[in-house]
């Protein structure tokens, strides 16, 4: 067995005898100071806990740790993880998707290759990147040294413990989705300590995970909620220990890891290699039953606090309405709906640090929407989307069907489409015009990123008009809690309560006006038929958090096989003439007074890019989780390799 110190995980990184130097530098603060740096100052382990004050900076510093989707240091070079899923996909060449998982060319090298693999178990060789263990052990600094503090208070060190528990939790479980049973740490190994835990199961990951929650829950000095909003908006709360629980036994009962049988078998013949590392060894129904506990201990308490978290709810119903509160629900710091909030800068920009680029990869068309996320989202009314069949596309839509008209807001505020009015202006404009030869076609300033709009369509989420990036501060939501009504009624479903299971999803839909999912969708027999329900929650999910790390990860749990290997589409759409045909002018904008056109919409499976998961015999279940660094299991600590690669 190797000595700890070749472990990546780094736990005796710095002498922990009190003399190795660690600098303090981010303080938590909430609006424009929330990332003003503390005055820097190198510090022995002795003096980070002689002194509140530094210990909150070293907390602080903690938070920093937590996953973002929008750093480069949580993308695959620049590309958000998901356009790997069926919802967005990366037509830039150098986007780490498009280079190296469209073409099936991952390997487990990628992990050792700075920011191209879609999660980093360790560092990479330049220091973007930061694995889960950088978080571990810096955790378990502040929980062994926290009673140290001379100058705070019995209340503040609990609750500062039970941020540290819920901060560990996150990253454990971030390893979990990407890797399935992976090492656990639980206390600070000294020089020279040897680690014999190997690579834990995924049942062992699970409760380890699990004893980290509830071991937040029972800090006495943890808060329910957070009493001053406006200076500590993004700390954690007790409420965030209970709803993590319920997302972890959403991916711990998931098909993934719960189900008659692996996902993939081990090929390869390696000493130590056990299956249960990638599943729990069977189907477990119970694991359900735990994850609509631990959502009905979450609703239970809300309650006896006041009832304090909610979604964010319309002051209006109308698509106004229902989209400044779906925005504010997603966006906005320090509301009701937010239950685990990442704040990783304080205002967005476009071009302005490159770590940060989430208006710089729209423009060069690292996101964007696919037909079929298009199609997920349903009409206004909560009607699911009726044109897939309906003879619209590929033709010269007789009907004049608007494929864009009266859509869920969700929709409107997830991705530009073509629209005869605005809720807002975009770049000056009070429509959108995304066909061939028209505005934006045409429009310089556009035609210079016109890549962002080959789908079709564009992203819209988060970034706006682009130049409003800079309007709302920034806030990446972990989890808030239209996540908790869905992750309910999955688990109402899997155990059997299937209009309960309605229920909760209508709580989200109502919030943007649409009527109720087993009404408005009759020929599925919601009610009644459980595939039918697990379809529908998925869809909706993908509706409700685009963008926001979810729907790669709901179809990697529920192995939804089809959804990686079915061929995704993009859309060329043509103004129609007045007889009815493709106008094929260069120029077919709208001039002055001129009403709004018809369409004939183009339909065509994606080529730029093209994946070839589509490709018929290519697929193989190892894509479902992510490789670990073969130099990590060179150094014999127990680690090995995910079946398949």
């Amino acid at each position: 067995m190797k000595k700890l110190r070749n472990l990546i995980i780094g736990l005796v990184g710095f002498t922990l005898g009190g003399n190795a130097l660690i600098s303090c530098v981010d303080e938590f603060k909430v609006g424009d100071g929330f990332l003003e740096k503390a005055p820097g100052v190198d510090v022995t382990l002795d003096t980070i806990f002689s002194k509140a004050e530094y210990t909150r900076y070293f907390l602080w510093n903690l938070y920093n740790h937590m996953s973002c989707p929008f750093f480069n240091k949580d993308q695959i070079q620049s590309s958000p993880i998901e356009t790997l899923s069926d919802i967005f996909h990366a037509y830039s060449n150098w986007s780490g998707a498009y280079l190296w998982y469209y073409p099936g060319n991952a390997t487990e090298a990628l992990q050792e290759n700075d920011i191209h693999d879609k999660f980093p178990f360790s560092n990479s060789n330049d220091g973007k990147r930061r694995s889960i263990y950088d978080a571990i052990r810096k955790g378990w600094l502040l929980i062994e040294n926290m009673d140290r503090v001379p100058d705070m208070t019995d209340d503040e060190k609990s609750r500062l413990k039970g941020e540290t528990y819920v901060i560990m939790a996150t990253r454990y479980l971030d390893g979990l989705k990407n890797f399935g049973g992976i090492p656990l740490i639980d206390h600070v190994y000294q020089t020279g300590e040897e680690y014999h835990g190997g690579r834990a199961t995924v049942e062992q990951t699970v409760l380890f995970i699990d004893s980290l929650l509830q071991c937040a829950i029972k800090e006495p000095g943890f808060p329910w909620k957070l009493d001053d909003v406006e200076n500590e908006a993004g700390r954690i709360t007790k409420a965030s220990a209970y709803a993590l629980r319920a997302k972890l036994y959403l991916y711990a009962a998931s098909p993934l890891f719960n189900d008659d049988e692996p996902y993939m078998q081990f090929t390869r013949q390696e000493e130590g290699q056990n299956i249960l590392a990638v599943w729990y060894g069977g189907k477990r129904q119970d694991l359900w039953e735990t994850c609509r506990q631990a959502c009905e201990d979450f609703f239970r308490i809300n309650e006896e606090n006041g009832s304090y978290y909610g979604l964010v709810l319309p002051t209006t119903r109308d698509e106004n309405g229902y989209s400044e509160a779906y925005r504010a629900g997603y966006w906005n710091r320090g509301n009701c709906e937010k239950l685990i909030e990442v704040h990783s800068v304080y205002l967005m920009e476009e071009w302005g640090d490159q770590t940060y680029g989430i208006g710089n990869i729209t423009h060069q068309g690292h996101l964007n929407p696919t037909v079929e996320y298009m199609e997920m989202f349903p009409m206004a009314d909560g009607r699911n989307y009726p044109y897939k069949d309906a003879g619209v596309y590929n033709t010269d839509n007789p009907d004049n069907i608007d494929i864009f008209a009266n859509r869920d807001p969700r929709m409107y505020e997830t991705m530009l489409v073509n629209r005869p009015k605005l809720r807002e202006d975009y770049q000056g404009m009070q429509s959108v015009s995304i066909w061939e030869g028209g505005d934006i076609d045409k429009n310089s300033t556009l035609n210079e990123w016109r890549i962002r709009f080959n789908s079709g369509m564009a992203l819209f989420k988060w970034v706006r008009d682009f130049w409003k990036m800079t309007e709302i501060p920034s806030c990446y939501s972990y989890m808030r809690m239209a996540d908790m009504y869905l992750i309910y009624a999955e688990a109402l479903a899997e155990t059997g309560d299937l209009q309960g299971a309605c229920d909760q999803i209508n709580i989200v839909r109502d919030r943007v006006g649409l009527g109720k999912i087993e009404e408005m969708n009759p020929e599925l027999h919601l009610t009644a038929n459980k595939d039918n329900l697990i379809e529908e929650i998925l869809r909706e999910r993908a509706c409700e958090f685009g963008l926001e790390d979810e729907r790669l990860y709901d179809i990697i749990r529920r192995k939804c096989i089809d959804k990686f290997t079915s061929p995704l589409h993009e859309l060329v759409i043509w103004r129609k003439t007045a007889d009815g045909k493709k106008d094929t002018r260069d120029d077919t904008t709208l001039q002055p007074g001129e009403p709004y056109p018809n369409f004939i919409y183009d339909k065509q499976v994606i080529t730029t890019g093209a994946r070839r998961w589509w490709e018929p015999g290519f697929w193989t279940n190892k894509w479902l989780l992510s490789p670990l660094p073969r130099t990590e299991i060179n150094k014999e600590y127990g680690l090995f390799q995910n079946p398949g690669w």
